[in-house]
């Protein structure tokens, strides 16, 4: 998990800095930015939260089930809003569509899907445990 955290910390906070950038010259991308930038934020924060839980109690089943569920909903709206967009505000037309992908969208993908099967793996492990007992 921790690897993910840190890929959506860092691709949120370049996309802060990409709005930043185009602040003058291009609003609307800037804005689009900055509502990716929030969208990155809650997720990074999101799963720091989660991960702290399932580390904190790991016999806690609640918290697995919600990384279970809150991954593909990302994932879908992930891939929404590159096919026909979603509705953000990103204050300007209250509607995001961005088709571009680059190498940070491939890595944070990645590093999203790949860390679901080893916490797969740990929430079977549980879920047997507390089932002998």
């Amino acid at each position: 998990m921790i690897p993910n955290i840190t890929v959506y910390f860092y691709h949120s906070f370049h996309e802060y800095n990409e709005s930043q950038e185009n602040q003058l010259m291009y609003r609307h991308i800037a804005n689009e930015q900055f509502a990716e930038f929030i969208l990155f934020q809650v997720i990074a924060w999101g799963y720091t939260i989660m991960t702290i839980f399932v580390m904190v109690k790991p016999a806690n089943k609640k918290a697995y089930k919600v990384i279970f569920i809150g991954t593909p909903i990302i994932i879908v709206i992930y891939y929404l809003s590159k096919t026909v967009g979603m509705p953000v505000p990103d204050f300007y037309d209250w509607w995001m569509v961005d088709n571009s992908t680059n190498w940070k969208d491939d890595v944070t993908k990645i590093a999203q899907q790949t860390f679901v099967i080893p916490l797969a793996m740990l929430y079977e492990r549980l879920a047997l445990r507390t089932k002998r007992c």
